[in-house]
């Protein structure tokens, strides 16, 4: 009977640890950064001969707040800035053009329940303003985004690598030689507290 009661509480004891691994509540903040694997624009239409189009810089950073809930769901904002310069070489003519921008992800996030190294997968929608533009490059502001990544906790530290895809609105007007990409890929790693 002593045997029955010692398994019993063992079991009991074990099984409120678990369950209390998944009531993690709490409100954090950190920082992302990282690079995406698209471009921002595309030279389209009709193009004097000898065009091209070459990325000369392009990262991704900035903040990141969560806001954790029970059993491994949690809803994250981030306020990701895009550096996005260009050289546009039309006829041996080489001009700089750039396309940065705030993106502002907010996404739902669901963490699995597996110790140490955390797969997670979330989705939501993400706004974009351009901090400058091409003035023949026509905006679009609105993306639904998807994303699967792990996340390493040590204590209160949370390191995270992730890729996210973003589908953006297709732009209205399509004549224009510069055109932004609709589909945008990007990796980026967090360090949140």
């Amino acid at each position: 009977m002593t045997a029955v009661l010692r398994a019993a509480s063992v079991f009991l004891a074990f099984a409120g640890s678990i369950f209390a691994q998944h009531l993690d509540f709490g409100f954090d903040f950190g920082v992302k950064g990282g690079v995406p694997f698209t471009e921002v624009l595309e030279a389209v239409g009709v193009l004097p001969p000898l065009t091209s189009l070459k990325t000369s810089s392009d990262y991704l950073i900035g903040p990141v707040a969560e806001l954790r809930i029970p059993f491994g769901f949690a809803v994250e904002v981030d306020g990701i800035y895009r550096k996005a310069q260009y050289n546009l070489t039309i006829n041996n003519v080489t001009t700089t053009v750039n396309a940065s921008a705030w993106e502002i992800p907010y996404l739902g996030k669901f963490r699995f329940p597996i110790p140490l190294l955390k797969p997670f997968v979330s989705a939501g929608g993400a706004y974009r303003t351009f901090t400058n533009l091409p003035n023949n490059a026509t905006p679009t502001h609105n993306a639904f985004v998807m994303a699967g990544g792990l996340e390493l906790r040590i204590s209160k530290l949370r390191l995270s690598g992730e890729a996210r895809w973003l589908h953006w609105n297709s732009s209205s007007n399509n004549v224009n030689p510069l055109k932004l990409v609709q589909n945008q890929g990007e990796v980026l790693f967090g360090l949140v507290f």
